[in-house]
């Protein structure tokens, strides 16, 4: 019962924020055929706003999971909501094991879930370096990596726009990755190459989508 009653809440402020973004930024999305229809999948995306989260879910029509950092969750209502809308927290300074072992188990699940390489938002839109910690999820997980990039958000409830102010948005998902150049690699630098291999094809994406 409580897993029917949080879909209908999820897909309820899908829609809501599906017609929002639509109405205020000019919402457009391109690369969706990119996203496996099913099974596991990790979506990698840049992250400039508090909007990027919903910004990414409301693109697709499965039900993403996102990791918001733990500071999101110090109030019984906001970890209401947020576990009703498949937010679970992450530690940006370290990854634990509970959380390691949450992202394995929604992806055994067949589920996908959104990361952000870049471990927190971005100061001026510039995309930053990518942290090791994606690259180890994605080492142990073995699932398809689609890269996504968010086009304008930064101007939207960024670090350096509180409120929400006039933009046009646009989500971009690139193809699926894999990485088989780093076979040879181990430990912390395969992870941190993989999170660089990432953060460049967002970079790609970045650069065919100009201002």
């Amino acid at each position: 019962m409580r897993g029917i009653k949080t879909h209908i809440l999820y897909d309820t402020a899908h829609a809501i924020f599906f017609v929002l973004f639509k109405t205020l930024f000019g919402y457009r999305i391109s690369g969706r055929e990119n996203v496996p229809k099913t099974g596991p999948v990790i979506l990698a995306s840049n992250h400039a706003s508090f909007l990027d989260p919903p910004l990414v879910g409301s693109a697709l029509w499965r039900r993403v999971n996102f990791v918001a950092r733990d500071t999101l969750f110090d109030r019984p209502w906001k970890k209401f909501i947020l576990d009703r809308w498949k937010a679970f927290p992450i530690n940006r300074d370290r990854l634990d094991k509970a959380t390691l072992a949450d992202i394995m188990n929604r992806l055994k699940k067949g589920e996908p879930v959104c990361l952000f390489p870049e471990g927190t938002r971005s100061p001026d839109e510039n995309l930053l370096p990518g942290k090791a910690g994606i690259g180890m999820i994605v080492s142990i997980a073995k699932v398809p990596v689609v890269p996504v990039y968010i086009k304008g958000s930064y101007g939207t409830l960024g670090k350096a726009h509180k409120g929400l102010r006039p933009a046009r948005i646009s989500v971009t998902f690139g193809k699926p990755m894999d990485f088989p150049a780093l076979d040879g690699k181990r430990g912390h630098e395969r992870y941190q190459l993989i999170a660089d291999a990432i953060m460049e094809e967002i970079k790609k994406l970045k650069e065919d989508n100009p201002a």
